[in-house]
């Protein structure tokens, strides 16, 4: 049982380290507004944001940022409250940035849970260092965030960004989007082997067990 249990969590060991961990924007959609019919896209680093750099009216952008990072002190959001330092999350920003007026009505999803929303200006540019990826050149720092209206247009759900109601034009709105990080692969590993652990003590305590009369 015990050799068999060693073997199965080595070979998840090797699968996961294998793979990239990293939690990830999956989808999208502009569901109305101005902006609709429009396209979500994921963008790539390297890129620039701010300072008018996506410009287009009918276009939501997300990206993700750095992945992973174990929180040193609380980190302070503008909705979901304080992360307790010792977290592990990772980043992902999400921007609407038309030519002219608009507004968008949509959604952006995450392969991990949502823990908080960032979007004032100070608070941004505060986390660029922590959060943000050395490929991507954060402009305007002192005109990023979301302008009063579109605060109570603006939560989340599980896994789910909800967008009700942005209006923008020149320099558009952007936001932080703070998610839990994947596990790491040892991580995994150490929860698999303490999940077997605790079934063959089970199974051994049954086996224990007299007969009933």
């Amino acid at each position: 049982m015990l050799k068999s249990l060693a073997l199965t969590v080595a070979a998840v060991g090797l699968l996961l380290s294998a793979t990239t961990a990293g939690a990830a924007v999956t989808g999208g959609a502009i569901t109305g507004g101005t902006a609709s019919p429009g396209m979500f896209i994921i963008l790539t680093p390297p890129f620039a944001v701010g300072n008018n750099n996506q410009q287009n009216n009918s276009r939501l952008y997300a990206w993700n940022e750095k992945q992973n990072v174990l929180l040193g002190a609380p980190l302070v959001t503008d909705l979901g409250g304080t992360i307790a330092a010792g977290t592990r999350v990772a980043s992902h920003g999400v921007v609407f940035d038309p030519v002219a007026s608009r507004t968008v009505v949509g959604s952006v999803t995450f392969d991990r849970p949502i823990l908080g929303l960032i979007w004032q200006t100070s608070r941004l540019a505060a986390t660029d260092g922590l959060l943000g990826l050395p490929t991507i050149t954060y402009n305007s720092p002192s005109a990023r965030g979301l302008e009063a209206r579109d605060i109570p247009g603006t939560s989340f759900v599980g896994n789910t960004l909800i967008i009700n109601d942005w209006a923008a034009s020149n320099p558009g709105d952007n936001i932080r989007v703070i998610t839990a990080a994947v596990p790491e692969p040892a991580t995994w590993a150490m929860l698999i082997a303490g999940f077997g652990l605790v079934g063959h003590a089970a199974r051994r305590q049954r086996a224990r067990r007299p007969a009933a009369a």
